[in-house]
């Protein structure tokens, strides 16, 4: 049977992550979709508003606050930014799907199977991103066919990561339209809200600065936030701990932790 480390690990997969620890119970709310995976014995417990799901492989909607309760088993969480391919095949629907969806684990044993050997160190680099990307594909097939951005939503993306205090009426004239109409057709591509996207933007940019060894003011600013108290209030919100433990903990690369080796920023210049 596979022994798994205490050490918690972390890959960085450009437009996605995957990270796996010995146990996780945390009150959190994300602007992630997150694929939770119990890789122990015991299932995974998700709260969200007093409703409960327990499973051993689940999938939850960006934003919707939640308990994440691995019953002190190993536990991996990948988690699809904005700009993943697939992220608005979790996060919107016509029909309005639950916070959190429970999915069938010897259906995608695979990914199970990916996120074990990620937490056992046999799965890594070029290897470990082409089997994430190739079993979130298959999750997401299971739920709802490819919906491509709007081209001029990925527009919209492209300016706020390159301004995130941008208004929504600089928005609308950057494509074209009114502010109301650019709100209406941006959530209705991603499911998200302008506002939380930029929040997305710069938590996601904050996070590229894993083991630069930088001071954590020097990152906020950086990262678009207004200082460290406001980047530590939405870093705390988003995983449940400080991000100093975060940067600090995690920073090295020779120890295995962080797999820096095929980090990549995002391209917004298609939904690929």
């Amino acid at each position: 049977m596979t022994t798994f480390s205490a050490v918690p690990r972390l890959g960085l997969l450009g437009d996605s992550f995957i990270y796996t620890c010995a146990s996780v119970r945390s009150h959190v709310c994300r602007h992630s979709v997150t694929l939770a995976c119990a890789l122990g014995s015991e299932p995974l417990t998700v709260t969200v508003g007093g409703r409960r799901w327990v499973g051993q492989l689940v999938a939850m909607r960006p934003f919707s606050p939640r308990e994440i309760d691995s019953g002190g088993q190993p536990v991996a969480l990948i988690d699809l930014e904005p700009t993943h391919l697939r992220y608005n095949t979790f996060s919107r629907s016509a029909s309005g799907p639950p916070p959190v969806l429970l999915l069938d684990p010897d259906r995608f044993a695979g990914l199970i199977t990916c996120a074990r050997a990620f937490a056992d160190r046999t799965l890594d680099g070029r290897r470990l991103q082409a089997s994430v990307q190739l079993q979130i594909g298959s999750v997401a097939d299971s739920i709802g066919p490819l919906r491509p951005v709007d081209p001029r939503v990925l527009s919209m993306m492209a300016a706020v990561r390159m301004d995130t205090g941008l208004s929504l009426a600089a928005l609308g004239r950057h494509v074209g339209m009114s502010a109301t109409q650019a709100s209406r057709t941006f959530v209705e591509a991603l499911g998200i809200t302008v506002r939380q996207y930029s929040l997305a933007a710069k938590i996601q940019r904050a996070a590229m600065f894993f083991g630069s060894g930088r001071a954590l003011t020097e990152i906020a600013l950086a990262s678009g936030f207004t200082d460290s108290a406001h980047l530590a209030k939405v870093w705390m919100r988003c995983y449940g701990a400080s991000p100093s433990s975060h940067f600090g903990a995690l920073r090295g690369v020779g120890d295995g932790r962080v797999d820096h080796a095929w980090r990549q920023r995002v391209s917004l210049g298609s939904t690929a």
